[in-house]
């Protein structure tokens, strides 16, 4: 691990963040195991902690879950879980995915309001209609992220744009949540892509081919929203460093999602786009092949042996919006669910079947 560190501290340390986000800077991070945690730094943290080497070594507590911003002490830390680290990922990678976190951190300690409502992605519409019309969306985003003709270009960000309007019609006000994630998540992919490009440069002719893989593609994969959205707003980040001066300082000093205030700050003029039904038959069967995989999830969970059930004096105070699969008013927690009873708060590994009420906090039993 210490090996890794270092490594890790030495490319992080060669990065230019303010090329990446204007005000953005290197912030705490620490790797994981179900042990330990290994931090870079522990100024103003308050904890009783080992040194090893030029790191810091202490013992994992609940709030080390999943690789993510978390708070100590009023002090905001990128963590990785070591476990979730592929064994071919070359160190220029892992040294961005954690700069991806870093820009959580710096977004919580700015005060970014514009973090996704899970609330919203739990109802959100896995339509033919809406799914076939996103996949139009996704398209013209994506040509015209990669179009070097200007005029050509604004065609295709007018067609997005266009299509993105007519969904938001359709869809009502369920279409924020992807907003909010390209926002949040898509900007830091951004920032996160940055990165590498600075860390891996003989990669550079490739490194966006790496991320925009499969973007068009009609399957599941791409109708796992939360997770699918992030390249959005990847390539709308790109897409504003070519036609908006200092467009990340004027984000940050603006309430608009980022679809929104490139809408704005282009001045687009909306024009009508027929649907296009040539991927209608394809769309219609990866949404049949959703349903089906979502329900094997139930099914699975129902063959398993459970021996805890709870259905009062609980109350859900964190989960993985990554890992939840609904239908109807059940939901499956497949890696966590974290739980607060009576003063105790304990995490509850997945699969865990929750039945709600009004909304996914609202639990009226759960099992595992």
């Amino acid at each position: 691990m210490m090996r890794r560190m270092k490594e890790l501290e030495k490319l992080l340390n060669s990065i230019d963040y303010g090329q990446l986000w204007d005000g953005f800077s290197k912030n705490k991070y620490s790797i994981y195991n179900s042990n330990n945690f290994y931090l870079n730094d522990d100024k103003g943290l308050g904890l009783d902690l080992i040194k090893e080497d030029s790191y810091f070594v202490g013992k994992v507590d609940k709030r080390f879950i999943g690789n993510t911003a978390i708070s100590i002490n009023n002090n905001y830390i990128a963590i990785w879980n070591e476990d979730t680290i592929p064994k071919d990922i070359d160190n220029a990678k892992l040294a961005s995915l954690i700069v991806h976190e870093m820009f959580h951190c710096f977004q919580l300690a700015n005060g970014e309001k514009r973090f996704p409502n899970e609330l919203l992605g739990l109802d959100y519409p896995i339509t033919i209609e809406n799914i076939n019309l996103r996949t139009s969306e996704r398209q013209y985003l994506l040509d015209a992220s990669i179009e070097n003709d200007k005029e050509k270009k604004m065609e295709l960000l007018t067609s997005y744009f266009s299509i993105r309007n007519k969904r938001e019609k359709l869809i009502g006000s369920i279409i924020e949540y992807e907003k909010a994630i390209e926002s949040v998540e898509g900007t830091a992919v951004y920032v996160e892509y940055k990165a590498f490009t600075q860390l891996a440069t003989n990669k550079q002719s490739t490194i966006l081919k790496e991320y925009i893989k499969g973007f068009t593609d009609i399957n599941e994969k791409n109708l796992r929203i939360r997770h699918s959205t992030y390249n959005q707003g990847l390539l709308l980040g790109l897409i504003a460093d070519e036609y908006i001066l200092n467009w990340k300082s004027k984000l940050n000093n603006s309430e608009l999602f980022l679809s929104d205030f490139i809408y704005n700050e282009l001045e687009i003029e909306e024009v009508n786009i027929e649907d296009d039904n040539e991927n209608l038959a394809a769309v219609e069967q990866c949404v049949i092949n959703w349903e089906r995989q979502r329900d094997m999830v139930f099914d699975e969970f129902e063959e398993r042996t459970r021996l805890n059930v709870l259905e009062e004096n609980f109350q859900v105070t964190g989960f993985d919006p990554m890992n939840i699969v609904k239908r109807n008013q059940e939901i499956i927690h497949r890696n966590f669910l974290r739980v607060k009873i009576g003063e105790n708060e304990q995490v509850i590994t997945g699969p865990v079947k929750a039945t709600i009420g009004d909304n996914i906090f609202d639990v009226k039993r759960i099992e595992w």
